[in-house]
């Protein structure tokens, strides 16, 4: 049996977290999120840690090797064995042809990309609604964040459209278990 690896793809406060956490337990995969990646190597000072340091310091982006490096480490670990979720992640074009290199190397390929679908006024609100108190829920912080997916779904969707079958839309404006009825019977059909 292959290792099942999908990607889940949205505007912030589509619910992809929230659902990529239950499909996890539920089926065992990773969950891969560069956010978390970050957060671990720069905690644990590790070489790539370090060297996202040095970018970051500078206000400059952490080059997508490093990026690149960290998830292939990730991938090394024993629950990505079952397969992973990928959420947030790719978010340029160069990502995206490095994790298809990086997953061909592995002798796999990505099973499917969820694009969680919902318009940019919901996901404003819900983000403007939460109560986590995260820096990233001001207003002006989530307008850019907004305006930043944006700009990754121009420069990574196009690469992945073009290979017939592999997006599926699920509409995120229902409840949270009326998507992940949808997203639990999709995933089923990479693990099955």
């Amino acid at each position: 049996m292959s290792s099942a690896f999908i990607m889940f793809f949205g505007p912030p406060g589509c619910g992809k977290g929230t659902q990529a956490k239950r499909v996890t337990e539920e089926f065992g995969l990773a969950q891969i999120s560069t956010g978390e990646l970050f957060r671990k190597h720069l905690g644990e000072k590790t070489p790539l840690g370090l060297q996202a340091q040095e970018f970051m310091s500078r206000g400059a982006l952490v080059p997508d090797s490093i990026t690149i490096g960290m998830v292939r480490e990730r991938l090394q670990e024993a629950d990505a064995k079952a397969g992973a979720i990928f959420d947030g992640f790719p978010r340029t074009q160069a990502q995206a042809e490095a994790l298809d290199a990086l997953l061909a190397e592995m002798g796999e390929k990505l099973c499917m990309i969820i694009d969680f679908s919902v318009p940019l006024e919901i996901s404003r609100d819900r983000l403007l609604a939460r109560q986590e108190g995260r820096a990233d829920d001001k207003p002006e912080v989530i307008e850019k964040r907004l305006n930043d997916h944006a700009a990754i779904e121009d420069a990574v969707m196009p690469h992945y459209r073009a290979q017939q079958g592999l997006v599926r839309a699920v509409d995120a404006t229902r409840s949270i278990e009326a998507i992940y009825e949808d997203v639990r019977s999709l995933v089923k059909s990479c693990v099955d």
